[in-house]
């Protein structure tokens, strides 16, 4: 299965695995969204880059991956090393597309987006498949969320400008229609 918990949300989580009868727990975050896929939390560092090694283990555990297509071999792949060198030089945020942490519980190589798709790719196009529909459906929950608040801002604006110059009841139904327009709403 794979889950995309919100980031508003805080505390241990209990997530049933689809069709199965186990629970895993995963700490939530209030920086950025976890990933969960075949039960195993994708961490991100403080950068916002994901843990090859356990989408390494998602890949193992969803049975595409048969522990031969490790982190290391990956990054050593001419093809990865060269991409590498591409984000290094075109991504200008300061940020290097490939971060490793040695020791401690945050142990692990963590890289940028483009190389967690290209990683997936390299395992399988199933579980490629299974990357890109997360990130996507993440991407959809933030969006849906951030128009969800403009909306609730455009009605918060127009209920202020309706007491501060006392509009007409004309004047509030027009702008009620065109943010009912702008929602998509009928």
């Amino acid at each position: 299965g794979v889950f995309a918990v919100s980031p508003a949300q805080v505390g241990p989580v209990h997530l049933q695995m689809m069709g199965r009868d186990r629970y895993k727990t995963v700490w939530r975050t209030t920086m950025n969204q976890l990933l969960v896929i075949e039960g195993i939390a994708v961490r991100r560092d403080t950068d916002g880059r994901h843990c090859l090694n356990d989408l390494h283990q998602a890949a193992i555990q969803s049975g595409l991956n048969a522990r031969t297509k490790e982190p290391g071999k990956f990054l050593a792949n001419t093809q990865t090393e060269e991409l590498v060198q591409e984000l290094t030089v075109t991504q200008n945020m300061g940020i290097a597309p490939v971060s490793k942490i040695r020791g401690g519980h945050h142990q692990g190589t963590y890289v940028c987006k483009e190389l967690v798709y290209a990683y997936a790719m390299w395992i399988s196009p199933a579980f490629n498949l299974k990357i890109i529909r997360t990130f996507d459906a993440l991407s959809s929950q933030d969006n849906r969320h951030l128009f969800s608040e403009q909306v609730q801002a455009g009605v918060i604006i127009l209920e202020s400008a309706a007491k501060l110059l006392n509009l007409s009841n004309s004047s509030k139904l027009a702008g009620l229609q065109k943010l009912q327009q702008f929602a998509g709403i009928p």
